[in-house]
């Protein structure tokens, strides 16, 4: 029953990290592209409809960034203590942030084509 309770909280906790770190790097990504364009992201997907794509790219990106850093870092903070929590390999994390910093880098480029 322990281990079963230590491993909910620490899920509801990746969880509300996952969540607010997600928020806090889309707010920024999405300044740096309205500072870069001088346009409304809305205002953008209105003209150029196929740049949503490059926004959901750029949510995947962000969202392997985090899962990168929770378990590279947050995960050794919490309740849950396994056996097997181990973080990821150097290869592995290097491999995973660079194809993140592509996909977020992907839509300003789109962006700087379409301007």
């Amino acid at each position: 029953m322990r281990l079963f309770s230590t491993g909910l909280l620490e899920s509801f906790r990746a969880l509300f990290i996952f969540v607010v770190l997600y928020f806090v790097f889309g707010a920024i990504s999405n300044y740096f592209l309205e500072v870069f364009t001088n346009r409304p992201i809305a205002q953008l997907t209105e003209l150029y409809p196929y740049l949503m794509y490059f926004l959901a790219l750029q949510a995947i990106g962000i969202a392997i960034l985090i899962f990168v850093l929770y378990r590279n870092k947050f995960q050794f903070t919490g309740w849950f203590k396994g056996k097997r929590v181990k973080p990821l390999s150097q290869t592995t994390t290097r491999v995973l942030v660079v194809i993140s910093v592509i996909a977020i880098i992907a839509l300003y480029i789109a962006v700087g084509f379409s301007l």
